[in-house]
């Protein structure tokens, strides 16, 4: 496959895009998600799709942060067992000047993971034993600086709100593609080809927007930490890591897609890394939050 445009890239997150991408990427799914509803039915479908879109950002309850622990198997991390964290993570967030401190979980199985979920006071960070027990100090408050970030800018928000308007647009696509096909008799093959491959589009454009969140992280982590050199370093350990330990899975033959990956490549964050500006230049905590 020959290798895309720069701007391309950026547009798509494979590599580090502009402060504003994510609301980009967002306009995107949301124009997909208006070409089928108009498609199907016309200006009135379309108002009616934005309405269940609207009530379901506002109203739709979001899986708690407890509840996601649980599925997770994941297990409170006592401040008496492992204060050092507590008080790293208590810290980070005054720095980042959240009104709360996430509460710290226990991941179970192998490798060096991290994830941030909830919202405000409910937030949780979960990390892995792995992550504990194989990180330095400075490389595991990297860490926590990036789901800090994760945190701040509020992203468990706008990860659902991607996932609500996938579904939405691979709902109404199937169905009006079955509504065309058996009822209409034959549909124009153009229709046909729109339809069939709007969730297609919806989910790569999803999938750059979990990217683009994680060249934001990078950038508050490198805020909070003075400069991107724990963070950078952090990130080649875990994936020296992560290969050992998960060594019986061929790693490269598993390797998806950079179209289909959640996060960018290693190389291509410590790139993003290298090229921030000084220290605190870039502004991330300065912005409003969302």
């Amino acid at each position: 496959m020959p290798e895309l445009p720069i701007s391309v890239q950026r547009f798509l997150a494979l590599r580090a895009g502009g402060v504003a991408h994510t609301s980009g990427l967002l306009a995107c799914m949301a124009g997909v998600l208006v070409v089928c509803a108009w498609l199907f039915g016309g200006p009135m479908m379309t108002a009616w799709a934005f309405l269940a879109i609207t009530l379901l950002v506002l109203l739709g309850p979001m899986v708690s942060s407890d509840m996601v622990m649980k599925l997770l198997r994941a297990t409170p991390v006592s401040g008496q067992n492992y204060p050092v964290l507590h008080e790293m993570a208590v810290l980070l967030a005054k720095r980042a000047g959240l009104s709360f401190v996430p509460r710290l979980y226990l991941l179970p199985g192998k490798g060096v993971n991290a994830i941030t979920t909830g919202k405000e006071d409910t937030t949780i960070i979960a990390l892995s034993q792995d992550a504990i027990n194989s990180l330095s100090p400075r490389q595991l408050r990297a860490v926590l600086a990036h789901e800090i970030a994760h945190a701040w800018h509020n992203d468990t928000q706008i990860l659902m709100m991607t996932d609500i308007l996938y579904r939405a647009t691979w709902t109404l696509a199937m169905f009006a593609m079955f509504v065309f096909i058996f009822e209409a008799g034959s549909p124009p093959i153009w229709l046909v080809i729109v339809l069939a491959t709007a969730p297609t589009i919806s989910f790569l454009l999803q999938r750059a927007v979990i990217r683009d969140r994680e060249f934001a992280a990078d950038h508050g982590a490198s805020d909070l930490l003075g400069g991107p050199d724990d963070l950078i370093d952090a990130l080649g350990h875990i994936e020296q890591i992560n290969r050992r330990t998960l060594r019986l899975i061929p790693y490269r033959s598993t390797e998806p897609p950079a179209l289909l990956d959640t996060h960018p490549s290693v190389t291509t964050r410590i790139e993003a890394l290298r090229n921030l500006p000084p220290p605190f230049a870039g502004g991330f905590f300065s912005q409003p939050r969302p």
